[in-house]
Order: structure tokens, then sequence, then C-alpha cells
């Protein structure tokens, strides 16, 4: 039988019930049991059906397969264009920086060490896509018991999720900014075309500034808090994934401001609003699931400017519209955990997860 914690721990993600020490994972009888339309298992007690309370995600889950067709789409751009890109880098300068808090410069990558670096980035970009499919297995097991809640689980949901609701929450600031006089000032020298210029560009803000913006303010503390909480594997929170704790939302906190501020010099003031916002999600994404998803969702916003000249105005819409339009469902599941969140603040590990929800897959 269940306890009145083991609903809520297998929605938060643990393996077992940390009060009854209950398997959320059900036994081989599960599948039997929900087969015959049970709504528990008659052989471990497990809930095999979701009352009510999956409805927003099942909508939600409409804006999976735009978001992979877009990041498909993205990834397809730069590995195509990979060999011009890497003899183009050649020819530029990329200036390297950290947040401490404002920029600080730490070199100049040029010629062939630049092109290494465009290797690299890559490398990354790849390696974070396959880990976040890996992960996110179970969104193609449509044969599960449980399959809503699997797919709500995975990170490739997360990353449709914060990415539809950007999308809204970023366009209504920017509304709602011009309507008292602040608009965004877009650079310049942006590049938004397929040149080597944007690829290089747009990859090193997806890997780079995730480094900067989330390894050094969230990961590093993370590790420091880990080993004063006797941690012998304190070294695997550097890259995230470890789970929500009350430190580690101030740290997502701390970073989201630093990741907007760090925008207001080549944007205008009007960015770093919207930039915090982001900065939320991004993180959020980091300390859940780690380094990977963060990355991957950096790569979708920002990839998303070469769209047009890669697949033409009339895709590009049609995608980005239908994205838009799931956003305002993205938002309301927001609002929803957030406020649920709040009311089992109490119940939040205060520094580590004993049980991280990154190890659920």
């Amino acid at each position: 039988m269940t306890c009145d914690r083991c609903d809520q721990a297998a929605k938060d993600g643990y393996d077992y019930c940390p009060k009854c020490g209950r398997s959320l994972r059900g036994c081989e009888m599960c599948r039997t049991y929900a087969d015959q339309g049970y709504e528990y298992c008659g052989n471990c007690g497990k809930r095999l059906k979701e009352k009510d309370d999956r409805t927003l995600e099942k909508a939600v889950f409409i804006a999976v397969p735009f978001v992979v067709a877009m990041l498909a789409i993205e990834a397809a751009c730069m590995l195509y264009w990979f060999p011009d890109t890497l003899a183009g880098v050649k020819g530029l300068s990329l200036n390297m920086f950290l947040l401490l808090p404002s920029a600080v410069g730490i070199g100049v990558l040029t010629g062939t060490g630049l092109q290494a670096y465009w290797v690299l980035l890559v490398v990354a970009i790849v390696a974070s896509g396959l880990v976040m499919l890996y992960q996110s297995r179970a969104i193609f097991d449509r044969r599960s018991a449980n399959y809503v809640e699997g797919i709500s689980r995975t990170s490739l949901f997360w990353i449709a999720v914060l990415f539809s609701a950007d999308m809204v929450v970023v366009l209504v600031i920017a509304a709602i900014e011009g309507s008292l006089g602040y608009t965004i000032a877009v650079p310049d020298d942006l590049p938004m075309d397929l040149s080597p210029e944007a690829f290089l560009a747009y990859a090193n803000a997806a890997v780079w500034e995730e480094m900067a913006c989330r390894v050094i303010p969230i990961g590093i503390p993370m590790v420091v808090v880990a080993a004063l909480c006797g941690k012998k594997d304190c070294v695997r929170y550097l890259l995230g994934g470890t789970g929500v704790t009350r430190v580690a939302v101030v740290l997502m906190v701390i970073s989201a401001v630093v990741f907007g501020l760090a925008h207001e010099s080549g944007w205008g003031a009007a960015k770093v609003v919207p930039m915090i916002f982001s900065g939320l999600m991004l993180s959020y994404l980091f300390i859940r699931f780690g380094i990977y998803a963060s990355i991957m969702l950096h790569f979708l916003i920002d990839y998303t400017a070469l769209m047009i000249p890669a697949v033409g105005q009339e895709i590009y819409s049609f995608i980005l519209i239908a994205v838009i339009v799931l956003g305002f469902i993205s938002v309301a599941k927001l609002a929803k955990d957030i406020r649920d969140g709040v009311r089992r603040i109490d119940r939040m590990p205060v520094w580590i997860q004993e049980s991280s929800d990154s190890k659920r897959d």
C-alpha cells in the first residue's frame, strides 16, 4: 500500500519513497494489472493510473515533435556547414570571457586554435544531444503502463516545455517594455546568415555561456556544499543534474541574474529582464538534469536565428507559431508546478539531495 508521500515522491522522480521506502518503479505485475484496467497493482500496490493531474503534461507533449524538428534542422545545418565553418573561422577571432559577475576577458582565440575550439564546440553539442536522447528514451516507448509519467520526467520533455514557455514570456515582457518606451537594441554585428561567424557565435554561446553561467556560479558552489556535507563523489556536482535543493534554487536565481545583466552591454537594458527569465529556465535544466540539457536548450534558442535562411520563412513561421501557441499551455504548467513547489518547500532538501532526480531515466 502507498503512504501519503508516495505519489508526490514519484512525481518528484524518486525511485523509492523517502518516507516508507516503497519502490515507486512498480513490479513485474504492474503492466498486467494496467492492461486489465486496474488503477492499482494487485501485487505491489503502485498506482497505475493518474487521476486528472496529467492533463497539462499531455497537452504540452504536443510541443515535443516541433522542438525535435527544430533541433534536427539546427543540428543538420551545423553539421552540413561544419567544413565551411572550419575553414572560415581560421581568419576570425573570438574573445573569451568569464562572468565574475561582470564579463572579464581571459584571452582571444584565433587561427588554428579557433578551429580546434570550433571542433570542440560541435563535439560538445552533438554529445549533449545524444545524452538528451538517451535520457529521454521513455518518450519513444509508448508501451509503458505509465507513459505520461515517464515522458514528464525526461529532459527532452522539459526542454520543450521551457523553450515554448520562454518564447511566450519573453515576447510578453518585450511587449510590456515596448509599451513603456524600452526596446531591445539588436547589435549591428549580430550575424543572421549561414556564415562561419554565425555558426561559431551561436555554438559558442550555447556551450561556453553555459560553462560560464551555470558551471561557475552553480556547479562549483554545489561541489563545495557537497564536500562539506561529506559526499565523497562531490565532484559530480560540478556539471549539475544532482537535484533541486534550497541552496541550488538560490544559486539558480543568482546565475539567472548574472546571465541577464551580462546581456545589457550589447543589447541594452530592455534585454536584461527577458534574459533573467531565460537564465532561470537554463539554470533549472542544469540543476535537475545536467549541463547537457542546458546546452541543448541554449543551442535550440540561439540557432533559431539560422532557421529562416536554412528552411525558408514559411516553414520557420509554421513551426514557431505552433511552439508559441503551445507555449501558453507550457506557461500554465510552469505556474502550476511553481505553485505546487512553493506549497512543499518545507519538504525540499536544504543542501543536497540524497536521492537525486537526475538519476531518473
